[in-house]
């Protein structure tokens, strides 16, 4: 019995602890997706809600479990929503670099203009002068081709789905972005007809009465949930901006890194001619 007791309690204090509820909801989590990742295809657009609908139900039962839990929900919305005033969702280098783009391609534009207007004129200047244009045409013709790839993938981010957009419960929070709260069928064409109008009109007051209900009956815990939720989300589309923002920069640089190397070279081939 002595032994007996003793194999149990080796047993017992080599057994490992049991899993916290933040490693079962991430091992729920990679789960759901792992269903899911064999059946999507890359050339069939599939309903992104229903396909991240396994995903949703196990994040958002852990953040209601964690809120839940919170003994002072005020306190720490006041935190969290002091923390997310200071976020950052912006890049001016982004700005910068779409702004050079743009003078590039305008002063490229009136540069062929004026070279065409003088191009009879080219056969009168001397040798060592017209291979200084043709140099500069060719290297502000690599800058023209970097600004419009800069600008081609400027626009690409900027039709870029964020995965929270398709999250029903724990993407857009209601009292934030549109999204929630904002039915998606809402017609929005300059010129409508007066039954787009009367259906634009009948979409408003339903959102209302649904917004209305929403904010009155919200209690403390929930407010602290969606304070969580709006802050995470705000993070994410922080690490976005700010990722595609240095790529842009990275080919921009690169671009104008090679045009002026093509230039040295253009320039050494020319004094060795």
């Amino acid at each position: 019995m002595c032994i007996s007791g003793q194999r149990e309690g080796a047993v017992a204090a080599t057994s490992p602890p049991s899993p916290s509820k933040q490693e079962v909801a991430l091992a729920e989590i990679e789960k759901a997706y792992q269903a899911q990742a064999t059946s999507v295809r890359w050339f069939r657009a599939p309903d992104y809600a229903t396909l991240f609908a396994g995903i949703e139900k196990v994040a958002e039962q852990f953040l209601l479990d964690v809120t839940d839990s919170v003994t002072n929900p005020e306190n720490l919305t006041d935190r969290i929503r002091k923390r997310r005033s200071f976020l950052s969702l912006s890049s001016d280098i982004n700005t910068e670099v779409v702004g050079v783009c743009k003078q590039v391609l305008a002063f490229g534009a009136a540069g062929l203009g004026l070279s065409i207007g003088f191009a009879d004129k080219l056969a009168l200047l001397s040798v060592g002068l017209q291979k200084a244009i043709v140099i500069a045409g060719i290297v502000y013709s690599e800058l023209v081709l970097v600004s419009l790839l800069v600008l081609f993938f400027y626009l690409l981010q900027a039709r870029f789905r964020y995965p929270f957009l398709s999250f029903e419960r724990i993407g857009n929070t209601w009292p934030w972005f549109y999204y929630a709260s904002i039915s998606p069928e809402v017609p929005r064409l300059p010129l409508q007809t007066p039954g787009k109008r009367l259906f634009a009109a009948r979409l408003y007051a339903a959102d209302l009465v649904r917004f209305a209900n929403r904010a009155v009956a919200e209690t403390s815990k929930e407010e602290l949930r969606i304070e969580i939720q709006q802050y995470f989300l705000l993070l994410a589309y922080q690490g976005y901006v700010h990722q595609f923002s240095l790529r842009l920069t990275n080919i921009f640089f690169c671009g104008v890194t090679g045009s002026i190397f093509t230039g040295l070279a253009l320039i050494l081939w020319a004094a060795l001619k």
